[in-house]
């Protein structure tokens, strides 16, 4: 059963989203890059309040589901209201890319954030090492993009990789932001998009 929490410490009031309605054709993943928190807090002070890239869906570690706005409606993430009307966007907590200490071998990402687990290793846009995605925040994110794919009518069908897509903005089905540009890591190559329907085929009776 797909349930979806708020965040109590945001004022929904003063959040900054474009109201008028819109048809979805995308469901537009990318990565928190910091731990949960830190995200919400980035979320309710920066730009003194005024920040508008916000997504609809925060997926956490735990495989809590946050929503902060209404699907209908729509937020600026790429200064472009074109594509940012058509997406709902989900942003996964992950820490993204990771360094190596060379003297402690403390992995941290870039707001310092130690990483304690065993990373994803893969050499992907000049990164090697990389969070991963956990199976609790997966089961909870292939729920939410069924659910998602049915009220909206979006295609059931992803991209086929993390890999810059030439016209991903024309793309009917789920992508991520490093689709859109080589500058972006995310989502990060940890996750798999072969077979992410037919895992939440398989899923559904227990999730």
């Amino acid at each position: 059963m797909l349930v979806i929490h708020e965040i109590e410490k945001i004022d929904y009031n003063n959040l900054i989203i474009n109201k008028r309605k819109s048809k979805k054709t995308q469901i537009f993943l990318y990565d928190t890059q910091r731990r949960f928190d830190d995200f919400v807090n980035k979320i309710e002070h920066r730009n003194n309040g005024k920040f508008d890239d916000i997504p609809h869906f925060i997926v956490t570690k735990l495989g809590s589901i946050y929503q902060l706005f209404d699907t209908n409606y729509s937020s600026n993430t790429f200064n472009d209201s074109q594509n940012d009307k058509r997406m709902i966007k989900i942003a996964i907590e992950n820490l993204g890319w990771l360094n190596k200490n060379t003297i402690t071998g403390v992995l941290n990402n870039w707001v310092n954030d130690a990483y304690r687990s065993e990373p994803y290793v893969r050499n992907w846009r000049n990164y090697y090492f990389w969070d991963k995605y956990n199976e609790p925040q997966l089961e909870a994110l292939y729920e939410l993009c069924n659910s998602l794919c049915e009220k909206h009518n979006i295609f059931k069908q992803t991209v086929p990789s993390q890999g810059y897509l030439e016209n991903a903005s024309n793309f009917k089905g789920i992508v991520c932001k490093s689709n859109f540009s080589t500058i972006y890591t995310d989502i990060n190559p940890s996750f798999k998009f072969e077979g992410f329907f037919d895992y939440a085929k398989e899923n559904e009776n227990r999730i």
